[in-house]
């Protein structure tokens, strides 16, 4: 899942840099990433009378939050973006606005060159894993994964599920308030 514009939530954590000052995000994707179980972990977790051949040959797959803040200003980026409210966090800018030196630790940076950007429909044998095949994009610094409280994660989690099904709510709001009328649904006091 992706959106743009996503209220992130700021609870419990701590500003990395006078620059982490903003709580709306504007790109945030949800995927998957892959754990190898440690032994450790798997004693912590019980599960009721099941037990799983070799758990250490298996992988977990935990939601992760990639978010991206696009800038294309000195100014605009002075003012300041979101830096922990993801597990990875990006700053997308044009080509050579500022220093990757400039940026707290563990945020990455994407330089967009506006001259070379093509974006094309995937050749590859599987599209659906890479649908579309962009240039012009430079990741200049990786970001560094930042371990995210569980209700992090879930929290945004909500707010894109909710913005993709807004007609969902309305449907049983109108349903409910519709059979309002029906004797047989309606509550009556006893006499």
């Amino acid at each position: 899942m992706v959106d743009t514009e996503v209220k992130m939530n700021q609870l419990g954590l701590l500003m990395l840099d006078e620059m982490d000052n903003k709580k709306v995000i504007d790109v945030v994707g949800v995927g998957l990433k892959y754990f190898p179980h440690n032994k450790k972990q798997l004693k912590q977790e019980e599960y009721d009378e099941f037990n799983l051949g070799s758990p250490e040959s298996y992988e977990r797959g935990l939601n992760v939050l990639r978010g991206i803040e696009v800038k294309v200003s000195r100014s605009d980026f002075r003012n300041g973006f979101i830096c922990t409210s993801c597990n990875y966090n990006y700053v997308l800018i044009p080509t050579r606005l500022v220093s990757p030196s400039v940026l707290p630790k563990g945020v990455g940076l994407i330089e967009y060159n506006r001259y070379k950007f093509t974006c094309t429909p995937s050749d590859e044998e599987a599209p659906e894993r890479r649908p579309f095949k962009l240039t012009g994009l430079r990741v200049v610094r990786r970001a560094t994964y930042r371990n995210l409280p569980q209700f992090q994660i879930d929290h945004t989690i909500a707010e894109i599920a909710q913005r993709h099904s807004p007609d969902s709510h309305k449907d049983t709001l109108l349903e409910v308030t519709c059979n309002i009328e029906d004797p047989e649904l309606v509550y009556q006091a006893p006499v």
